[in-house]
């Protein structure tokens, strides 16, 4: 019997079985925020480890002749990463992120990839700039880390659109800042995009292609400021933030022929959160659009809405419990029919240490429309249960 299937399970259900403790923190203390050594004044390091163990289970694979869906577990490391940050000098922040993601998931290759590698200098609250690795800066849940995500698993149109463009942890010049303390935040950054070599799409190889442009604003009124992107604040403080963002890269020439293509996304998202109840709404649509005659554009759009109550305690026991749910609508293609796919996600997570150590479990079901990816012959509904375990030391 391969017992390390069952760790998870473990875990939770010794956890389970510890005794509460009076309102006012957590079973095992406060959160940590990993080792910090200082090297000089305004020079040190902190180093910072997350791994995130999780247990799928449901219908995760398809019958031999592919017409529905069939019952299956997956026991993997869904995210691991050492983290190393800090500053150099004054000003001069740096990170070096490491991961090991989707470690022993089925049909994936286990290897170690640099995540995140750049300099961040602050000339002044209101202009700094970053180059290096780094997310691309659009789509207010992909921004947020995982490690500070209300449910498991993100939105399955935001896990699309990151691929529009490439990479979306690719090489970019960032410029950014804040104005009147905060109620005005904006990223402007410019990158490769899809580059020369790279496939597109089979038998699309890019030649070619203009820069990648990206800006993104934030508004937030006074009082109302996130301090920090999180979809779970557990508790603690308020803010309300809207944001909108558009991406642009065009003129994308292809080898194999004389066509090219254009793609544009544009979105807009809201979230905000007081005390212990915390929502967040965001729209995003993307459009492929094609010289080559023979070929129509394609538009997805889609949308979500989640939310979750944060419980620190009952008749003065803590508990630490934030049950959550979203609803999503995912149009693969508008300007086809029947491309939709609709999403419920309701989820509990439980912390322990915070967002140091917690658990969580969700419950995904997914219903496609007939001429969706995914939609199969037999099958057009699938359900999917995840267990999941966060330490981030």
């Amino acid at each position: 019997m391969n017992i390390s299937k069952y760790l998870p399970i473990g875990l939770l259900l010794v956890l389970l079985n510890s005794s509460p403790v009076i309102a006012g923190g957590f079973l095992l203390g406060e959160e940590t925020k990993g080792l910090t050594i200082n090297v000089a004044e305004h020079t040190n390091l902190n180093i910072r480890f997350l791994l995130q163990p999780r247990l799928d289970f449901g219908d995760l694979t398809t019958s031999r002749d592919g017409s529905r869906y069939e019952s299956e577990s997956d026991l993997s490391i869904r995210r691991a990463r050492l983290e190393f940050n800090g500053y150099l000098i004054e000003s001069l922040k740096y990170a070096v992120y490491l991961s090991g993601d989707k470690w022993g998931q089925k049909g994936h290759d286990d290897k170690i990839q640099l995540f995140y590698a750049y300099l961040d200098y602050t000339f002044l609250n209101e202009l700094s700039i970053r180059g290096g690795k780094a997310k691309l800066p659009y789509s207010r849940v992909s921004l947020t880390s995982a490690s500070r995500q209300l449910l498991i698993e993100t939105p399955a149109s935001t896990e699309t659109a990151k691929k529009v463009f490439g990479d979306y942890y690719q090489p970019n010049l960032l410029l950014h800042g804040k104005f009147l303390g905060g109620i005005l935040a904006y990223n402007l950054a410019y990158g490769d995009g899809w580059e020369e070599g790279k496939t597109l799409r089979v038998g699309n190889t890019i030649h070619k292609a203009n820069p990648l442009v990206v800006g993104r604003i934030e508004l937030s009124p006074p009082g109302w400021i996130e301090e920090k992107k999180s979809d779970a604040h557990l508790g603690k403080g308020r803010h309300l933030t809207l944001g909108m963002h558009y991406t642009i890269q065009d003129s994308i020439e292809y080898r194999e022929n004389a066509f090219e293509e254009d793609r544009d996304l544009f979105g807009f998202d809201l979230s905000g959160h007081w005390r212990g109840i915390t929502a967040q709404f965001e729209y995003n649509q993307w459009r492929e659009d094609f010289a080559e005659p023979a070929k129509r554009s394609i538009e997805p759009k889609g949308w979500y809405l989640q939310g979750g109550y944060f419980i620190e305690a009952i008749k003065g026991r803590s508990i630490n419990l934030e049950p959550a749910v979203r609803y999503e609508e995912y149009d693969q293609d508008s300007n086809a029919n029947d491309k939709k796919e609709k999403l419920w996600t309701v989820g509990l997570n439980w912390y322990v240490k915070g967002h140091t150590l917690k658990v969580s479990a969700n419950w995904i079901h997914t219903e496609f429309e007939r001429q969706a990816s995914g939609a199969l012959t037999r099958d057009d509904k699938k359900d999917v249960f995840q267990v999941q375990c966060q330490t981030y030391f």
